[in-house]
């Protein structure tokens, strides 16, 4: 299955700006992480590298093929860094379901 279509998602922050329809993606992005905390903007020293961001655009679909939501993320370049140059610490917050499992079993069998 193949769908086409004439104007596409933009793929710059310039095509975006032109189309109401992805300003309002961006702000909704934008107050996400706000209102989560994900990001915190610093002043930078004069030695340390400022990490870019790119925005990505994607038309969401229904199960009818219809325009569901427009969505705008905003990701950071972080493959630009060096672990001990540009940072010291990792945190994912992922939980593998087979983790939970055997940390679960491990307790049961322990009492």
């Amino acid at each position: 299955m193949v769908l086409y279509t004439a104007a596409g998602d933009p793929y710059t922050y310039e095509e975006a700006l032109k189309c109401r329809k992805w300003r309002e993606a961006m702000d909704n992005e934008i107050s996400a992480i706000e209102k989560n905390g994900t990001w915190e903007l610093i002043m930078l020293s004069k030695n340390t590298k400022k990490i870019g961001v790119k925005w990505i655009y994607k038309t969401k679909l229904n199960e009818k093929g219809e325009v569901d939501k427009y969505k705008a993320r905003l990701v950071a370049k972080g493959y630009a860094q060096q672990h001990g140059v540009d940072y010291t610490k990792v945190f994912t917050l992922v939980a593998r379901w087979d983790i939970i499992w055997m940390v679960l079993t491990m307790t049961a069998q322990r009492k």
